[in-house]
């Protein structure tokens, strides 16, 4: 899928491919598409008869083996968390990784130590490129510094400060393109979303961001309504937010809080713009800078979310936490 947004930088990368570098490092806003920038990119350099100005034909053999997942000279690599298939559901007890593993970048030596399937290039994709540990992104160094022939490696991120200098400075910057509102809100629309404004004031304008949130918005607005009442009760709002995973939460109270106080401070809103009115009762309830505290705590908690050792009572005491600002008491 060529994201509109992405279809005049994708003719541009495609005019490149006869000079091609051999790494490339795809990144940009979260929920901007850097992997379908990516993705299409690589379908581009397969592609055995590119048009002369658009990145690939979708129609000769590549790009069919391409579309359908298998082309021999493409490697896909991801985090066995992300990887859906019979081989990783049956893997019995061991939990899938969320990292890129050094085994699998180890793994790569094998696929790059013959030619070609189709005397052509050969792409190696890695997403979300940060999702290596620093062993392993030293595994992949001795790779990006002596690169087989014909071989593109595309790391893609939306945390490029994540990577290693020594990745980093390997590879050809490649920042995705970014939607003007009135683009992203076209698109959402194709994709079936009525009113998409508001989700994308939501997700700060990123338009994959918005249609991801559109999936778990009933439990968010239940939690907002909650967090709105003057009667706030932490250990009844949890239910909501035990409905999606602990960081897409916590970033629904970081959104709100932020609210709260830009509202106290400039009387703007940043994310809830279609409801104005509950941020303006919530905030004369709450001080900047009980707010300001409070934001620093989610952002730590941001980075604790992925793997919290019991996610009711982690959930359960940011929302004792919002209480507390409201009431006056937070340390």
């Amino acid at each position: 899928m060529v994201l509109s947004w992405h279809s005049a930088q994708l003719s541009e990368l495609a005019r490149t491919r006869s000079r091609m570098p051999h790494a490339l490092l795809v990144h940009g806003r979260e929920g901007m598409g850097q992997l379908e920038l990516a993705m299409a990119f690589a379908q581009a350099l397969l592609c055995e008869q590119p048009p002369s100005d658009d990145g690939f034909c979708g129609s000769c053999p590549a790009c069919v083996w391409f579309g359908q997942g298998n082309h021999p000279d493409f490697r896909l690599i991801q985090p066995e968390s992300m990887i859906e298939d019979e081989e990783t559901e049956s893997s019995g007890s061991r939990k899938k990784s969320d990292q890129i593993r050094i085994e699998q970048v180890r793994e790569l030596q094998r696929f790059l130590a013959v030619g070609t399937h189709r005397a052509g290039r050969r792409v190696i994709l890695m997403h979300p490129a940060d999702t290596m540990n620093f062993p392993t992104q030293n595994a992949l160094l001795k790779s990006l510094e002596e690169p087989p022939p014909e071989t593109v490696f595309l790391l893609v991120t939306s945390f490029a400060y994540r990577l290693l200098p020594t990745i980093r400075s390997r590879c050809q910057n490649i920042v995705a393109a970014v939607p003007s509102r009135e683009q992203a809100a076209r698109w959402l629309k194709e994709q079936g979303m009525e009113d998409p404004e508001s989700l994308l004031a939501l997700a700060g304008g990123a338009p994959l961001t918005a249609l991801r949130l559109a999936e778990s918005e009933p439990a968010r607005l239940r939690l907002i309504g909650q967090l709105k009442d003057a009667a706030f009760d932490p250990v009844a709002a949890v239910e909501s937010c035990l409905a999606v995973e602990p960081g897409e939460a916590v970033g629904w109270l970081q959104r709100w809080v932020y609210d709260l106080m830009s509202f106290r401070l400039t009387g703007t809103i940043r994310y809830h713009v279609s409801d104005e009115a509950g941020v303006r009762a919530v905030s004369e309830r709450c001080r900047p800078a009980q707010a300001a505290r409070l934001l620093r705590r989610l952002a730590q908690a941001r980075g604790l979310a992925a793997h919290p050792l019991n996610a009711r009572l982690f959930l359960e005491g940011l929302l004792i936490d919002y209480q507390g600002m409201l009431l006056g008491t937070d340390h």
